[in-house]
């Protein structure tokens, strides 16, 4: 990190690094400043750059006619030589008082929410176990090879032939038929590929195969990609002809294989018709990953929304229920095309039970979204049945026959999802949302009263009031939230973003504050439109930051730019391992949503895995990204009920945005439940330097000991990764803390202070 030594600089551009020598060392201190070669001179307080090289070091002031300048360069060289070391002094300061007796509202856990959406690799390679894609053979052939892809045939087809099959199949879509001939009893069948094997780890494997005239063998092996078998099981095939029969096993490889092929094969001459295959490593927990549900515990989500998004707008539920494998298949809309992630399909694994299953794992409250697009009253009404109906009822006994006895008591519910977009499925004006919410939200209460709804509305739009008056007026008596979307999309000029990151930093840290302040405007629209009525709450159920770094999609005369955009997500899956930037713009929502907490009962962070998401994995590793270990870090150290605190800090511009007056100190302060332990939420949005805050406690007792953790990266720009964190949460004491002291926060920083009260 840089070291200033000079003192505060006088009318500097707060937008920038503030005055000041600075030492950046590029090879002794393996400096990391996010922004190589970049430095700014603000005349007579100059910067001194030095460069190690090889045998020596070389210094350059910048403005060698300064006098102070030239003083300070040879301090600054002395201090090298000798190896003083150089303190750094925060170059901004700020004021914090608080006042612990004085509590404004409560804060609902629900701020710390989670997204699991069908979309990218969320649920199909994130947490779900399985390892196989298209397993029940979606007909898709880009390639035209006759089989699903990504199953691939045989090198040598000389004695074996392919057909994607619709009349015979395990689902009601398709199956692949696998067709051996010839005098040969040679191994011939389907493989894939795209994952990877740890050695010494036991996969369950299994295959539904109908076979024709009956007989032979089939054999499970994984391979590597040079063909060299890692492990191997043979199977007689036993069922009789035309019966359909599921055939297991269990297979160790000896060691890692990076990547891996599984590989399917028949040894007999006869039709062979593959219905579902599946590869999960032995220790999953109940079809989910066990190191993914690991980490979704140790972030702790108090509430998790499904299965969209988009996809919720044409999600049929009553299609993912019972047996797994005896599920159809469909193409995910709107995002899912042909040929995008997986081809934009759900295999139907991951459905209600297994949702409402997760979440019981994980410790959290479920939030469904049913489908208002292509849904209906009756879809919505039986679903809410079938999750929280009695065992006597219709579709409670179809729960109970699937074996849930007990009612799941599913609380919220929201019915559609950002039905003003003309991209979604069923899009819709105000008026028709409204008219044909009322009738599913109240089909929905006749079978359980004592659900909360969430209503699709608006507060970022260029004029929300039209569609928030219309739906409020007409169907707000069904209404207790309307859900609010935000992202700050970042610019699809990836060249400008990496040539810029600091101005890139700043527009992405400073945007929660213009957030906020939209929010608090819509807000007083609700309730000039309720007037004396109930205050409806706001559920921002989908935030996050991209920060894309791929061209925008372009307009043509054949397809339009709202597809093409359309196509960028479905083929992208927005697979971006977020920055310590990316997770400075989540704490300081987070901020947001406790300064609302009495209107926003809960906020869902987009995405849970690996689409912008709190956790990143591949077929065998995860780990906490940036934004996980700042949800992991304000779940476990914040309090429930927000007090009484004022702030007096530096502000900088963002002109680019036109954005004037943003704080560099983001400040809260919580209390917990009982009262005894007082939190102080404190962000330091400067991209460069400290920040000195002066904190002022009223009535707090003296000498007390606090606990600080604190999440402080080298770069804002760091990343975590698998094997590498850059980006971790820090603990350590501050002793000896009094009604009044000084905290110093480091450049980019977020930080927790737990004070005893009692």
């Amino acid at each position: 990190m840089p070291f200033p030594i000079l003192g505060r600089l006088k009318g500097a551009d707060e937008a920038r690094p503030r005055g000041g020598v600075w030492l950046r060392t590029s090879v002794l201190f393996a400096f990391k400043d996010g922004l190589p070669g970049e430095w700014y001179d603000h005349g007579l307080y100059s910067l001194i750059e030095s460069n190690l090289a090889e045998g020596g070091v070389s210094l350059q002031c910048k403005n060698l006619q300064s006098i102070l300048c030239r003083v300070y360069f040879m301090g600054l060289f002395v201090s090298f030589l000798v190896g003083v070391p150089i303190v750094a002094n925060a170059q901004i300061h700020a004021k914090l008082s608080v006042d612990p007796g004085t509590t404004l509202h409560s804060i609902n856990p629900g701020i710390y929410g989670q997204f699991i959406e069908h979309f990218g690799r969320v649920v199909n390679g994130g947490v779900w176990a399985e390892l196989l894609r298209n397993r029940k053979f979606y007909p898709v052939d880009p390639d035209r090879t006759n089989l699903a892809d990504p199953w691939k045939p045989e090198h040598d087809r000389n004695a074996v032939s392919y057909v994607i099959d619709p009349s015979i199949s395990l689902d009601g879509i398709s199956s692949q038929r696998v067709t051996t001939f010839g005098n040969t009893h040679a191994w011939r069948g389907i493989h894939q590929t795209g994952f990877d094997l740890v050695g010494g780890k036991e996969y369950v494997a299994y295959a539904w195969i109908l076979s024709r005239p009956g007989g032979g063998n089939v054999s499970f092996r994984l391979e590597s990609a040079e063909g060299v078998i890692a492990a191997y099981a043979e199977v007689p095939l036993t069922a009789a002809a035309g019966e359909w029969k599921r055939y297991e096993v269990r297979l160790t490889p000896g060691r890692d294989v990076q990547p891996a092929v599984f590989h399917l094969a028949f040894d007999s001459t006869g039709q062979n018709w593959v219905g579902a295959v599946s590869l999960m490593p032995g220790d999953n927990v109940q079809g989910f990953r066990r190191d993914v549900l690991g980490l979704v515990k140790a972030m702790g989500p108090p509430i998790i929304r499904w299965p969209g998004g988009g996809y919720a707008d044409c999600y049929d539920w009553r299609k993912a229920i019972g047996l797994r494998d005896l599920r159809p298949p469909v193409p995910i809309l709107p995002y899912g095309q042909p040929y995008g992630y997986d081809h934009g399909m759900d295999p139907g694994d991951f459905g209600t039970d297994e949702f409402l299953t997760f979440c019981r794992l994980a410790g959290a409250a479920p939030y469904v979204n049913v489908n208002f697009g292509s849904g209906t009253p009756e879809m919505a009404s039986e679903w809410v049945e079938y999750c929280n109906g009695p065992a006597q009822s219709e579709w409670g006994s179809r729960r109970v026959g699937n074996g849930h006895l007990e009612p799941y008591g599913v609380k919220n519910w929201a019915i559609g999802n950002e039905i003003w977009g003309s991209f979604e499925i069923g899009a819709t004006a105000a008026e028709g949302y409204a008219t044909y919410f009322q009738p599913i939200a109240k089909a929905m209460r006749a079978v359980d009263t004592s659900i909360q709804i969430t209503a699709v509305g608006q507060i970022h739009d260029s004029d929300p009031t039209v569609w928030n008056e219309t739906v409020l007026q007409q169907a707000g008596q069904q209404i207790d939230l309307l859900s609010v979307h935000h992202y700050f999309t970042g610019s699809f000029a990836p060249e400008w973003w990496q040539n810029n990151p600091l101005e890139a930093y700043q527009e992405v840290v400073a945007e929660p504050t213009m957030a906020e302040r939209r929010a608090r405007e819509g807000l007083a629209i609700f309730d000039r439109i309720t007037g004396s009525g109930k205050k409806i709450q706001l559920a921002y159920d989908e935030w996050s930051e991209w920060a894309w770094q791929m061209p925008a999609p372009q307009d043509s005369p054949d397809r339009s730019g709202q597809n093409k955009f359309i196509d960028l997500l479905g083929s992208t899956g927005l697979d971006e391992n977020q920055t310590w930037r990316d997770a400075m713009f989540n704490a300081r929502m987070l901020q947001m949503f406790m300064r609302l907490g009495d209107r926003i009962p809960f906020a869902i962070r987009t995405h849970m895995v690996n689409s912008i998401g709190a956790i990143r994995a591949d077929s065998t590793r995860s780990y906490l990204t940036a934004p996980g270990k700042v949800m992991q870090l304000y779940r476990w150290h914040s309090g429930s009920r927000l007090v009484k605190s004022e702030q007096e800090a530096p502000e900088f511009d963002v002109p680019a945005q036109g954005w004037k007056g943003v704080s560099y100190l983001d400040s809260n302060a919580t209390l917990s439940e009982d009262g005894k332990i007082l939190y102080l939420h404190l962000v330091n949005l400067h991209a460069r330097q400290p920040l000195d805050v002066e904190i002022d406690l009223a009535h707090f007792p003296q000498s007390r000991d606090g606990d600080l953790y604190q999440i402080a990266p080298d770069d804002f720009m760091s990343v975590n990764d698998f094997g590498v964190t850059n980006v971790d949460l820090v603990h350590q004491v501050e002793k000896g803390l009094g009604p009044h002291f000084t905290l110093r926060l480091p450049a980019h920083s977020v930080s927790v202070l737990e004070l005893p009260l009692k």
